[in-house]
């Protein structure tokens, strides 16, 4: 097998460049993109991440989520949306004519308004900082973190967001961040290490990750046997890069991306002591 360093650049120079709509001052173009790609994996993930937190002690968990973009997961668990939700509400006339400024304080009152489904603290984690800045202006974050974890330690203020942590989440970061953002989240929440629930493209390996998790004393289990859709291939050279990444990893394709989709697995890790993949209500 080549170097996984090698391995993880290569399937993420693949990947199509959505740079454009990753890093707005609001989400429009993000979920009407990625909407025309059946981007799915929040909605995916929503039932699993609310087994996760169902086996949690606290009652208002304090929820880190790396690579949190606009504040999506908080959307989800936190409202009990679909992604598909989103995307329709930025599809209309109405929110295509609006300002930044118009859109944002739309939101806000948007979110105001809803009942709340699921108590939590979230703390958004992403460089991206006009994305996250966003999800902590209209709500849906309580803390914004837009630290690079993979080039240094977490910073006094990043230390202050996810000290007390109880979970940590992301649905699309692996591969873009690798163990040692996770290693210095671990190392600033302090106290018991918080659990973690993952979802990983199948061509991004979650063992380093895993072996990293372990030097804090926490177990990470596979759901086996389900694959989750992530979204559509953008295009024809996308798809092949990530056939040709899984094919490198001895990863059979065909029925899952072979179809012309990405696919995710889910990982849980917990203390020893803690609750185990089996606990949870999947």
């Amino acid at each position: 097998m080549e170097n996984v360093d090698e391995l993880f650049e290569a399937a993420n120079a693949a990947k199509f460049n959505f740079d454009d709509v990753y890093n707005l001052p609001d989400p429009r173009r993000y979920y009407r993109t990625l909407g025309a790609l059946d981007y799915r994996i929040p909605s995916e993930a929503r039932p699993v991440f609310e087994a996760v937190i169902d086996a949690l002690a606290p009652a208002s968990p304090t929820i880190v989520d790396v690579g949190c973009s606009y504040g999506v997961n908080a959307a989800m668990i936190k409202y009990g949306l679909d992604f598909a939700d989103l995307v329709a509400r930025y599809r209309a006339t109405s929110a295509r004519a609006s300002s930044v400024a118009e859109t944002i304080f739309d939101d806000a009152a948007f979110y105001a308004d809803r009942a709340v489904m699921r108590e939590a603290k979230f703390v958004g984690v992403d460089i991206a900082a006009e994305a996250a800045g966003y999800g902590k202006a209209v709500g849906l974050l309580d803390e914004a973190v837009t630290q690079n974890l993979e080039a240094a330690p977490a910073s006094a203020r990043t230390a202050w967001a996810v000290e007390g942590a109880d979970l940590i989440i992301t649905t699309g970061a692996v591969g873009y961040v690798t163990e040692q953002t996770f290693e210095a989240i671990m190392v600033a929440a302090k106290g018991a290490p918080p659990c973690v629930a993952a979802f990983s493209l199948r061509q991004f390996p979650f063992d380093r990750i895993a072996d990293r998790l372990a030097d804090f004393g926490l177990d990470a289990e596979k759901l086996e046997g389900r694959y989750f859709p992530q979204r559509k291939f953008a295009d024809a050279e996308e798809m092949a890069g990530a056939l040709s990444a899984l094919d490198a990893l001895g990863i059979d394709a065909k029925g899952l991306e072979s179809e012309g989709r990405y696919f995710a697995e889910f990982y849980f890790a917990a203390p020893r002591s803690g609750p185990k993949l089996s606990d949870l209500d999947l």
